[in-house]
């Protein structure tokens, strides 16, 4: 029977409609409760009551009964229309607060912009059948229609139009959020039953110690686990200071994946934070990350991985039969987790995007602690809007900011080209005593440029040792010239399941004491888990070279490790911040009193480069001052060269299963892009145009956006008909 006003029609094969007062309602109270820690309960409350009241038009009631009656007799010529529900609640909205119209105009299609928003709502707001939805929905809600104005909430929170630009964010992300789970509810309440998480943060901090302690009394008595210990309980000294910017500075090795999550695991719960979110800038290690969590943890929902690289399974469930891949699924859309392993990518570009699925975690930020894992390595060309927008988050929203790395980068105070992060605090106590105490290696700097072939001799002397470049096609060309059948090559010429395979060989060689030559670009610097006796390291930012001799003598097995710095004789560079960031590595490396292994080189360093590079070079501040959201959204990306991925014939029979699966299907699913992710590589926009125009690629499936690789793929070198160099270090990004 219809439930009228309705918002939504029967679920399929059902006849219970969605009352409209009850989805407004529910909507309502479910994005008030997302909002409190925000302080923005009443204007969140207002949204969900406002959002949908459009839907009280005749003509939309209507469209609704013809599409049920379309469903219920299979009438294929039914064809859906655009009924505008959204603009009288906006209307309504913009009467209490502006910062309501722009959640609830685009609570479907997306935040707009300022002018389009005040366009659209001056032009509807004459329309009478709009006006008319207006009193029918104050008559339908009674005592629920919002009167008070709510400028004062928006007010507190937003000084600033840089402000405003991200309270409206955060209070759109709870609006689209608490919708998408009211209308679940209605549609498919099996899948609401699958997002429910049966452990806390405490939970997690009692497992986590457990595990500490057992790992701590196993522990041989070497430097290495000394550093690691007392950088340990630092952490936790440190988890009692209050919210705010915080610095892990650990040389390589010194356990700072473990030890920053004691930290935001103590710091979440003594300040009633709600989660801790991991994020990490690098496709070889983001996986690695999370099994070290998952190893920490018994409860199988203690680590949400999302990121586009994530592997599910369809018969993945745990000792319950709960399905852990639909429930990871789920807890992806919205975050609603206690600890998120996901990728900076993902984690900035949903801050700054302006569509619902996108923007539905966005509030999860609000009262968490993030961690920023290899901290240096956030792209500075998109500084200024990142440490803004995360600066707000600090002084107004309760987040924690950790960042970790190495090699800090010079992202506090204030200067000529950044506003910086203020009262940032270390949380080690003396850090540069920890480096003196794991100076593993000797750096070796050579003066004259070396030809390939003497890099492929120094090679050869070596049963061990790992050459680390800046381009593929370098890697390619030592790779040439080294002519060593057994030698490895690491890249994104490979696709992520031939690099996890690659990554995997090395370490049973390293463990086994095998011979291991391995040609590598900068995918194997920062975290990646390899331990070399020597790395040869071709000139480039001074923040990379340092990060490539974490992987030689990385446990201390030897007294000392060798890394050899070479400039090329054909010296090829990424453009760009690279390239600049290489420019004042060079004059660092002319000084004799240089010390990498210092960690007050790198503050220095990075203050030098940042003041030679635009660091908001889109322009995205003044978008955001503007209130553009869709311009902002087109705008901010990570990862600025638009790219197309390719499957590769990595895996044959695994390929020809997926894409004999699609056929069959006719769409592609979650799990089939994510699949695909594992076997493709990433081809430049217009180099991907040749090749589809010299039928070098097909589509898959027509209208799908999988395409297929006929070129060669070749063992070791992976596709090599790539001439672009991308940066290699940063993810992809998440389909």
């Amino acid at each position: 029977m219809t439930q009228y006003p309705a918002a939504h029609t029967p679920p399929p094969g059902e006849e219970h409609w969605h009352g409209l007062r009850d989805h407004l309602r529910v909507t309502a109270r479910c994005a008030e409760e997302f909002a409190r820690v925000l302080g923005l309960p009443a204007l969140a409350h207002a949204a969900g009551i406002l959002h949908d009241i459009g839907k009280n038009s005749p003509a939309f009631q209507q469209y609704l009964q013809d599409a049920f009656q379309a469903e219920s007799t299979n009438n294929a010529s039914f064809r859906s229309r655009s009924i505008d529900h959204k603009t009288a609640g906006a209307i309504a909205g913009s009467e209490l607060c502006p910062a309501l119209a722009f959640a609830i105009l685009g609570h479907h299609g997306g935040l707009p912009g300022q002018a389009a928003l005040a366009n659209q709502l001056q032009n509807a707001g004459k329309i009478p059948d709009i006006r008319q939805a207006i009193t029918d929905g104050k008559q339908l809600l009674g005592d629920d229609w919002p009167i008070a104005s709510l400028m004062a909430e928006a007010e507190h929170l937003a000084a600033t139009p840089l402000q405003a630009d991200l309270l409206m964010r955060l209070l759109y992300s709870c609006l689209v959020d608490a919708d998408a789970l009211d209308t679940e509810s209605h549609f498919t309440p099996q899948e609401e039953t699958k997002r429910a998480v049966d452990i806390q943060l405490d939970d997690l901090l009692t497992d986590f110690l457990t595990n500490q302690k057992t790992l701590l009394s196993k522990a041989n008595d070497t430097p290495v686990n000394a550093v690691r210990k007392s950088v340990y309980q630092d952490c936790l000294r440190a988890a009692a200071l209050p919210l705010g910017v915080f610095t892990l500075t650990v040389p390589t090795g010194g356990g700072k994946t473990r030890s920053s999550l004691a930290f935001a695991l103590q710091h979440a719960l003594r300040h009633g934070q709600e989660r801790v979110i991991y994020a990490v800038p690098y496709t070889s290690i983001i996986e690695q990350t999370a099994e070290v969590f998952r190893g920490i943890f018994s409860h199988p929902q203690a680590v949400l991985e999302h990121h586009s690289s994530v592997r599910e399974a369809e018969d993945d469930y745990d000792a319950d039969g709960k399905d852990l891949a639909l429930w990871q699924r789920l807890a992806a859309e919205n975050w609603d987790a206690p600890l998120i392993v996901t990728t900076t990518v993902q984690c900035f570009e949903s801050l700054f995007a302006a569509r619902p699925a996108k923007c539905r975690k966005v509030h999860r930020l609000a009262r968490s602690v993030l961690i920023l894992d290899e901290a240096q390595a956030l792209p500075p060309p998109l500084l200024a809007p990142i440490i803004d927008a995360l600066h707000t988050l600090v002084t107004r929203y309760g987040t924690t900011v950790v960042l970790c790395t190495a090699t800090q980068p010079a992202l506090s105070a204030e200067t000529g080209f950044l506003r910086g992060f203020t009262n940032v605090r270390e949380i080690v106590a003396e850090p540069a005593r920890h480096f003196m105490a794991l100076e593993r290696v000797t750096y070796a700097i050579k003066s004259q440029p070396w030809s390939w072939e003497q890099v492929s001799a120094e090679m050869r002397r070596r049963d061990q040792v790992l050459t680390v470049l800046n381009t593929r096609k370098d890697a390619l060309a030592l790779l040439e010239a080294l002519q060593d059948p057994d030698a490895l090559h690491l890249s994104t010429l490979l696709c992520p399941a031939h690099r996890r395979a690659i990554l995997a060989e090395i370490r049973r060689r390293l463990n086994e004491e095998l011979p291991c030559r391995v040609v590598s670009t900068q995918v194997v610097e920062a975290g990646v888990d390899l331990d070399f006796p020597c790395v040869l390291r071709a000139v480039g930012p001074l923040d990379r070279i340092v990060q490539a001799a974490g992987r030689c003598n990385r446990e201390g097995k030897h007294e000392r490790g060798e890394v050899i710095i070479f400039t090329p004789e054909t010296l090829a560079m990424p453009s760009g911040a690279y390239r600049t960031a290489f420019e004042h590595a060079a004059q660092f490396l002319r000084d004799p009193r240089l010390d990498l292994q210092k960690p007050d080189l790198f503050p220095a360093y990075f203050r030098a480069v940042f003041a030679d590079i635009q660091l908001d070079s889109s322009g995205i501040q003044a978008l955001r001052a503007r209130l553009d959201f869709p311009e902002v959204a087109a705008r901010f990306r990570m990862i600025p060269d638009e790219t197309v991925s390719v499957l590769v014939a990595y895996e044959q029979a695994r390929m020809n299963t997926l894409i004999d699966r699609l056929r069959a299907k006719g769409h592609a699913n979650r799990q089939d892009w994510r699949e695909a992710q594992q076997m493709s590589v990433a081809l430049r926009k217009r180099d991907f145009d040749k090749y589809l125009r010299a039928g070098n690629v097909i589509e898959v499936l027509p209208g799908v956006g999988i395409y297929r690789w006929l070129g060669s793929y070749h063992p070791v070198f992976g596709i090599t008909a790539v001439s672009w160099d991308p940066a290699d270090l940063m993810v992809s990004r998440d389909q």
